[in-house]
């Protein structure tokens, strides 16, 4: 290793994605590992149109050809079919050709990360302590940098344990707080599980280290650093800067320490001999949950991304000369290291031999036929052949196995190594155990090997893998190491003196080189990547661009500005071509292998860099050149001609390049402009970008299938390699090559509904989740328009307004997603410090998880949260209300409270007009739904057409229609004014809410409680109660009433629960009859006095089941013709039960459904059943009265409860509107109405007279015996003398 290295940068891992290219629905990578090694994998569950399309072989030299004459239509045309990559032989070497020149000498560490096995900073502290140039920056101000090292084993978990603290000779430094297992016994370390959401210390614990620090370095008398306070109580950043200036000497400083080797070796010294006394000394605040007690610090030194050069054969005595300079090994514990090893093959021009007697004088050792130690044998150099039949070099091998060159390649000037990949279709074989089957390598702990495979360039099965180990050629090598190092045997525990342990165990417990993992790719990757791991390509820069014309803010508009200029300057795919034209870089093939050297198993007089490098690090360097393992790896890759790779990957994705680049240049003038780009076009250009992606990387997680798989693009990039696009997308080529996508066809979300998308990624980590959440919906508002469900209100004929409630919907779903988040961030944040730290007690504890259970039970409801169905609005109560004595009272009420819905949907119209920057109520900052509500409208008045403001009425009515259906009927607000000046406050907040209902008085006992969890329990239920009753729009049930308690329901605007049309066998949803329910369903206004005096009649109609019918027309009356006798006589009519053995007269809830619909749609000339009797005559027609007649639904019924009067005999037969009865007069129905809602609340004998208006006395007096009323000194009968007819009534004037 050479101490002039670069800084750190994260390593190169294969495959690797960047965040915004992560797919929440990505494929995983053994799918597409199982397509390269099967070639006939299942499609079965593939989508059935890209199956049957037939697949094309496409050459490689066609490709080179439409890009190098950019022939884009060509390459747009192309992108339309399913087509795989032949590889022209013109483009490849021959592996076994004499002719090529194989090295692997060149070897690099990319990452080395050494754990300490003592407390202090023994990672810190050199061998050599004379160093003039020593020094370590000490950083305090990075908490939250969590650990990201992969590949590395620490002995422990890191979860809320580590922290970094600075960098030393360009190694990062971390204190880790282990546990204090880990420091006794390396065998049976077992680090306790900290819940921390990932590696770094909390608040508390980081404060509790940095005041051991500061002390430390006040005791040994660093500068001018002090601590006030021994144990300061308020354990946060922003108290700790009143005790200590080791942050610096302001309240803003972040000033950084350098420490010379004294210093360090001082603060050293003081942490070793002082932690144990500051952990006990500690007060109890500090010691509540024993992260002081339990863990002591170490430090991890870490450096990796360096890609530095090692082991060069002419500086190995240097490199370990200053490998033993660079740390005390002593105390090192374990060390994990990347060494990669650059496999190159030159094309020769001929061979110069090397002399024989030097190559004999080098090797006095002994020359060998073969690299095993198991069957070579001796050779006489002298007389051994040079060469073989096919001209091949005949190898000959040193007394390790490492091959001799006998002869020296010549090389022109100007040709560089051939670029190669990995043959990926039998890769599998060099990771199964089954290649090295007894050759005694159990003690490494190998089995089978996972492994990834990642196809580059749109080639299908040749690329680059990754892998859970390394391949099994270099198992017997590293076995070989293993046993040459001198290995401490000495056992410090006398109990297993007397453990007789097999060889294998044996070899496994005093084994100090572990593989770890492994991967292999082209080293090409180095010169067109960024320094944080990727290249342009892999970014999504496009899709992050198009995003920004639909966010707000100036920060993320600076954002977005940024990054079209960015692609203005060069898209991503050009500045790919930009790094590797003309470019003189190495394409070597990369094996890069990942091992844990347990340090601490060696001799302690062997610990030293020194021998670490000479005994292990050089020899493991090595092993790729073995013959054993070169062999292996000729075997499986795929050599390439020069200057073919990488530009083979701009060849095969052209097509793709071109569809993005075309775009682009549609869509300049909205860029330019700030006119939001179509989502549609959005969505595809992220998906072109991810198949790009893909075909860089050969990582599957990076193809979101939801939107992928219908667009063919991750189909065909697992199956194919080249990457196509569905007839979703269609060229247009008349005039400027343009790309259309059929918004019909559009994949949907069968989960959601919502239309599928891939960009969220990207957005989340550019713009945030509010502004993704705002996109979707706008998206879905204008995919709603495009595709309106055919279910959707299907009983509105108009299409437009169906169209305009469609979308209103939309925007009413985002501001109840808004809703949701406001509680459950609002709820998270508040109930976070409850019962935290030693002096919370248990009663905090308990009122915590229940808000928390209450929480999560609310959040779990899936639809209408804001109502009262599904206990949505109890569970709100009892997650809002922190204090218990509260929970009666409800959800904490906002001076608004309470308000109609119809305020509320003004005021969310009057919002969403407002230009503020920042939303007011009722819009939650930093939602979704004030931008989507804005469009909803003015899509929603485009559809119907509206103009002017006076027409705005019809959106306000369609908004009222849609909160009622949604049962939006409580909703968070601001918080109350306060006195004094100022704005009064306009941010909503999720503990002030305002109830939508009118206020009722009400009538619920107190509950039988038992326990205060059940009572606080109770109380929430019984607000919810109170609630529910007050609000005119709350669900109700006919059941909860006897007719005695109708008046407390009089107020209420909806239909009972029981009302329901599933109750009814309709016919098809053409018919007329069906419309006629759904229309009252839908049209319904309890404040209108027809419809609920058509409510209330039909729930006394049902209480008198069976007793329905009546007789045949009596005999008096068919010579009298006057309507007042006709009508008197019906109305005097007895009440008569069906015949025996006639069904259909129990279920109250069906005649309630019944009876109402046919009232209302009576009483409503626009209604369906209304206009079918216009245009045939005054008929109800055969649908209607043979669905209805013989179940009493008919005028004579009508017209015997006061609801019409008769004009002919034929009432009693078969009447027909407007000739033989008509309903009554407007007058008349308001006059009824009144008087009915009068004695129905003149309690007590009020109900009583209310019945015998409608049915008559005898019926109320029965209905008074079954307590439904309560009756006028009535005396009980029997059910036999109980007679079903009708008596005197009053008559209304």
């Amino acid at each position: 290793m050479q101490a002039e290295n670069t800084s750190n940068e994260e390593m190169y891992l294969v495959g690797e994605i960047p965040e915004e290219l992560h797919a929440d629905d990505g494929a995983a990578a053994d799918e597409l590992q199982r397509i390269i090694a099967h070639e006939h994998s299942d499609m079965a569950k593939m989508i059935k149109g890209f199956t049957r399309t037939e697949r094309h072989a496409v050459k490689l030299s066609t490709l080179q050809k439409e890009y190098e004459k950019n022939q884009q239509k060509r390459a747009l045309m192309r992108l339309m079919r399913r087509q795989r990559v032949e590889i022209d032989d013109r483009y490849l070497h021959d592996v076994s050709n004499a002719d090529l020149a194989w090295a692997a000498n060149e070897h690099f560490i990319d990452m080395m990360v050494i754990v300490t096995d003592k407390p202090g900073l023994h990672a810190l502290l050199p061998q050599n302590d004379t160093d003039p140039s020593y020094v370590f920056k000490l950083d305090l101000h990075q908490r939250h940098r969590t650990w990201k090292a992969k590949h590395v084993d620490l002995g422990f978990d890191p979860a809320g344990r580590m922290l970094y603290i600075g960098t030393y000779n360009q190694e990062e430094i971390w204190l880790a707080m282990v546990p204090t297992a880990f420091i006794r016994a390396e065998r049976t370390a077992a680090a306790k599980h900290i819940d921390a959401p990932n590696s770094a210390l909390t608040q508390r614990h980081f404060c509790m280290i940095t005041t051991f620090l500061a002390h430390q370095l006040h005791e040994g008398g660093y500068k001018d650093i002090q601590i006030r306070t021994a144990y300061p109580l308020e354990l946060t950043q922003a108290d700790m800067r009143q005790h200590t200036n080791i942050f610096g000497h302001g309240l803003i400083d972040r000033e950084i320490h350098e420490l010379t080797y004294r210093e360090v070796k001082d603060l050293h010294t003081r942490m070793v001999a002082r932690y144990e006394d500051f952990a006990s000394e500690a007060p109890e605040g500090w010691l509540g949950d024993g992260y002081l007690r339990d863990n002591v610090p170490i430090t991890i030194a870490v450096r990796y991304g360096q890609n530095q050069e090692i082991c060069r054969f002419d500086r190995i005595d240097e490199e370990a000369d200053h490998w033993n300079r660079l740390h005390r090994y002593k105390c090192v514990r374990t060390m994990d290291v990347a060494l990669a090893t650059h496999v190159k093959c030159v094309p020769v021009t001929g061979w110069e031999d090397v002399d024989v007697g030097a190559i004999m004088r080098d090797n006095v050792e002994g020359i060998y036929d073969s690299p095993s130690e198991d069957d070579r044998q001796l050779v006489n150099l002298r007389d051994y052949p040079l060469l073989d039949d096919n001209g091949h070099e005949m190898n000959v091998y040193d007394w390790r196995g490492h091959r001799i060159p006998r002869r020296h390649a010549l090389i022109d000037d100007g040709i560089s190594t051939a670029g190669m990949l990995f043959r990926l279709r039998n890769l599998h074989e060099v990771f199964e155990d089954r290649l090295f089957d007894g050759g005694g390598d159990s003690d490494l702990g190998i089995d089978s090997t996972a492994h990834f495979l990642y196809p580059i360039g749109c080639l299908g099965n040749i690329g680059q893998f990754q892998a859970n180990g390394v391949m099994n050629c270099f198992l017997p090598l590293v076995r070989s190491i293993n046993d040459r190092l001198a290995v401490d045997d000495d056992d410090d525990d006398d109990d297993d003196d007397d453990i007789d342990l097999d060889a294998s165990t044996r070899a496994h417990v005093t084994r100090v080189i572990s593989p770890v993992s492994s991967q292999g790719y082209n080293a090409y990757v180095h010169r067109i990547r960024a320094r944080s791991r990727f290249h342009d390509v892999q970014r999504g820069m496009m899709t992050a661009a198009f995003l920004g014309t639909h966010v707000s803010g100036q920060a993320n508009l600076n954002k977005a500005h940024d990054l079209r200029r960015l692609c203005d300057i060069a898209l991503p795919f050009d500045r790919y071509h930009e790094k590797i034209v003309g470019a003189d870089f190495d394409q070597s093939l990369r094996v890069e292998n990942v091992f844990t050297i347990q340090v601490g198993r060696l001799r302690r007089a062997e610990r030293t860099g020194r021998y670490i490098f000479k005994n292990i690090i050089h020899p493991l360097s090595r092993m790729t050149s073995h013959p054993t393992v070169l062999q292996v790896i000729k075997r499986h890759v795929v050599v390439f001609r020069q200057d073919v790779l990488p530009s083979i990957v701009e060849w095969t994705t052209f097509g793709l390049c071109t569809a993005l680049r075309v775009l682009w240049s549609m869509h300049q003038l909205n860029l330019e402009n700030g006119i939001p780009v179509p989502p549609y076009c959005v969505e595809l250009t992220a998906a072109l970008e991810r198949a790009l992606n893909f075909s860089h990387t050969g990582n599957p997680k990076v193809l979101s299938k939801g939107l992928m798989d219908p667009l063919w693009l991750s189909l065909s990039c697992m199956s194919d390699g080249m990457p196509c696009v569905s007839p979703i997308v269609s060229l247009e080529t008349s005039e400027h090559l343009t790309l259309r996508v059929r918004r019909s066809e559009w994949p949907v979300s069968t989960r959601t509904a919502y239309p599928e998308v891939c960009s969220r990624r990207s957005m989340l980590l550019n713009f945030g989740l509010p502004h993704f959440n705002a996109y979707h919906a706008i998206f879905h508002v204008k995919h709603g328009i495009c595709n309106l469900p055919d279910m959707f209100e299907s009983h509105i004929t108009d299409r437009s307004t169906r169209l305009a409630l469609y979308i209103i919907t939309l925007a009413v779903r985002v501001y109840e997603t808004d809703v949701r988040t406001l509680v459950q961030s609002g709820m998270n944040a508040s109930l976070g410090d409850v019962g935290q730290g030693p002096d919370a007690d248990d009663h905090e504890v308990a009122i915590r998880l229940e808000r928390t259970q209450a929480l999560e039970a609310w959040s779990n409801i899936k639809d209408k949260i804001l109502g009262y169905e599904c206990r949505a609005h109890t569970h709100l109560v009892r997650a809002v209300v922190s204090d218990p004595r509260n929970l009666i009272d409800g959800l904490p009420k906002s001076v608004h409270s309470p308000k109609s819905i119809q305020w509320f949907a003004r005021e969310m119209i009057s919002a969403s007009a407002s230009g503020a920057a920042h939303p007011r109520a009722p819009f939650i900052s930093g939602g979704g739904a004030l931008p989507v509500m804005r469009v909803a409208l003015s899509e929603a008045k485009c559809q119907l057409g509206i103009t002017n403001m006076d027409s705005e009425a019809n959106v306000l009515d369609l908004l009222v229609r849609v909160l009622n259906k949604r049962h939006v009927m409580n909703v968070p607000w601001s918080r109350n004014p306060t006195p004094g000046p100022g704005r009064p406050p306009s941010t909503v907040v999720y503990d002030s809410w305002v109830n939508l209902g009118s206020r009722h008085p009400h009538g619920a006992s107190e509950p039988l409680i038992v326990g205060p969890s059940q009572r606080r329990i109770a109380d929430a239920t019984q607000s919810s109660t109170i609630a529910s009753e007050k609000d005119c729009r709350a669900p109700w049930s006919v059941n909860d009433l006897s007719i005695q308690e109708l008046h407390r329901m009089l107020d209420r605007s909806t239909l009972p629960v029981e009302w329901s049309l599933q109750l009814i066998s309709l016919p098809n949803s053409d018919s007329y009859v069906t419309k006629t329910y759904e229309w009252v369903r839908d049209n319904y206004d309890g404040s209108k006095p027809v419809h609920q005096t058509a409510l209330i009649v039909a729930i006394i109609f049902a209480a008198v089941l069976p007793n329905i019918l009546h007789d045949s027309t009596p005999s008096h009356l068919r010579s009298v013709t006057t309507p007042e006798a006709i009508t008197h006589a019906v109305r005097s009519s007895p009440w008569c039960p069906p015949p025996p053995g006639r069904k259909g007269f129990t279920s109250s809830h069906h005649f309630v459904t019944m009876m109402s619909t046919f009232i209302i749609a009576m009483y409503e000339p626009t209604s369906p059943l209304r206009i079918y009797m216009n245009e045939h005559q005054g008929n109800m027609g055969a649908p209607w009265t043979s669905k209805h007649g013989a179940k009493g639904i008919k005028p004579f019924n009508l017209v015997r409860m006061g609801l019409a009067t008769a004009h002919g005999i034929n009432i009693y037969t078969s009447p027909k509107y407007g000739m033989s009865w008509r309903v009554l007069t407007s007058s008349e129905i308001i006059n009824y109405h009144s008087h009915l809602l009068r004695q129905l609340r003149d309690q007590p004998y009020g109900p009583h007279s209310a019945l015998v208006f409608v049915v008559g006395e005898t019926m109320a007096n029965n209905l008074a015996r079954t307590n439904q009323v309560k009756g006028r000194g009535l005396t009980r009968k029997s059910e036999s003398s109980v007679e079903a007819g009708s008596s005197k009534r009053p008559r209304l004037v």
